[in-house]
């Protein structure tokens, strides 16, 4: 009698633990990847003689920094955009691509326009991924708190910001 009580919430736990295990390994797994992009964008600057390869270079790095367990087809959105001294986007100047490197509408701040040196930008990468559970713990939560949707999605958003600086 006691174990048929103990084991659902044994399992809720045990599942809340594999979980959290996975959602925290996706995490630490998209830092990686924008601090990587951040890098490299950091270190292109504006791309001098040739800005058309900045952000595909920084999107390739985002790319290659979402490693196992990490889905590329699990990403929304990868932005790059000119940072302010709080870290957060200055008012238009975003760069949106979609999973594939695709740019969605127009670009805010073309690689042109990155003023880098002492007193210049700051650049940032910014990714939007969907985090899909792997256990059934979502639908349970959903059947005992009726008024809760089921966690089937979990959207996950991590950034880094780093000033441009000049190559050497």
């Amino acid at each position: 009698m006691e174990f048929t009580l103990i084991l659902p919430v044994f399992l809720m736990i045990l599942m809340g633990m594999l979980e959290f295990g996975a959602a925290y390994d996706h995490r630490t797994a998209m830092a990686y990847a924008v601090r990587e992009g951040a890098r490299v964008g950091a270190t292109l600057g504006n791309g001098g003689s040739y800005p058309d390869t900045v952000d595909p270079i920084i999107l390739a790095a985002v790319q290659r920094g979402l490693t196992d367990p990490i889905l590329v087809e699990n990403i929304n959105y990868i932005e790059i955009f000119k940072a302010g001294a709080d870290g957060k986007p200055v008012g238009t100047a975003i760069d949106r691509y979609d999973r594939f490197g695709n740019l969605i509408g127009t670009a805010g701040w073309p690689a042109t326009s990155r003023v880098v040196g002492l007193n210049g930008d700051s650049i940032g990468v910014r990714v939007r991924y969907d985090f899909h559970p792997t256990t059934p713990l979502g639908n349970l939560l959903g059947l005992f708190f009726g008024s809760m949707p089921p966690y089937t999605t979990i959207p996950m958003t991590d950034a880094t910001v780093m000033h441009l600086e000049p190559t050497p």
